[in-house]
């Protein structure tokens, strides 16, 4: 069985929500460490203070595929949150112990990094207003809306993930792509994000000399393709590139070509998914 995880936690002497960001949930992926490592220096050096309510840090979850530098051991950790009774993988152990914490707080920051493209976003997964409030505070301009249905019609390819375990229990939950694996900013975006919500939800003073947020521009996930067989993409596409309908995204061996159903953008494009894995998405603006 894996070692615990490493978890973090600081209380205020006043009541108040209970805040959880976890890191790392795909070891590749490092910008949420970063961002929870510089928060936790600050609240040890009493740069930031908490005014009310409890914060909870995992700056590694799958600290296994962290030391490797990949995204996961035997299965994507993210795809995999709920109970196991019997868990068969390293993630299934890992599951276990962060749907505790899930459990535990009020509200879950997700911090996630992409392999294709150059822009932050967040999903936008639950369309009320506490989380458009929450969303909009975390001045990330490009929201995905549309995961739950999109997965709800391929089932099999996603047990169950943070955000979306978290909602069922009617926690108030999050996931930010802050950036693609390698851009050095990315730990600053993370950052940025977790001193918002700690000041939107009253944890700590709002930060200052921060701007206020930016309007956002949504894209609805319409369509999950994932890979059948081998083959390759068109071009080197990027998250959020746009496509029109009929335009070719990706071709298999066979000469199958998968094309764009209608005019709108590519998301999350992997040219290294393996078979069986999610390849890219569509989306149209919404």
């Amino acid at each position: 069985m894996p070692h615990p995880l490493h978890i973090l936690t600081a209380k205020a002497e006043v009541d108040g929500p209970h805040l959880l960001v976890l890191g790392a949930i795909h070891g590749n992926e490092k910008c949420g460490t970063e961002a929870i490592s510089r928060l936790w220096a600050e609240l040890s050096a009493g740069i930031v203070t908490l005014k009310s309510g409890t914060i909870t840090c995992v700056p590694i979850c799958n600290p296994d595929a962290y030391a490797q530098n990949k995204r996961f051991i035997d299965a994507n950790l993210n795809r995999v949150i709920r109970y196991h009774e019997n868990p068969s993988a390293i993630e299934h152990h890992r599951a276990n112990e962060i749907i505790k914490l899930i459990a535990q707080a009020d509200i879950l920051l997700d911090l996630h990094s992409y392999s294709s493209g150059a822009k932050p976003f967040l999903f936008h997964d639950k369309e009320d207003v506490a989380h458009a409030s929450f969303a909009t505070a975390l001045d990330i301009p490009d929201w995905i809306t549309g995961w739950n249905d999109a997965y709800a019609k391929q089932s099999q390819l996603n047990e169950g993930d943070t955000a979306s375990y978290a909602h069922s229990l009617g926690k108030t939950a999050i996931l930010v792509e802050c950036g693609t694996h390698t851009d050095p900013a990315g730990g600053l975006v993370g950052y940025n994000c977790l001193r918002r919500a700690l000041g939107h939800f009253g944890i700590t003073d709002a930060p200052a000399g921060f701007a206020a947020p930016r309007k956002p521009s949504a894209h609805r996930l319409l369509d999950i393709v994932s890979k059948a067989s081998s083959g390759s993409m068109t071009r080197d596409w990027k998250h959020l590139d746009a496509v029109k309908s009929g335009d070719v995204i990706a071709t298999y061996d066979n000469g199958t070509k998968l094309t764009a159903p209608d005019d709108g953008v590519v998301v999350l494009p992997d040219p290294a998914a393996a078979i069986g894995h999610e390849w890219f998405y569509f989306a149209k603006a919404d």
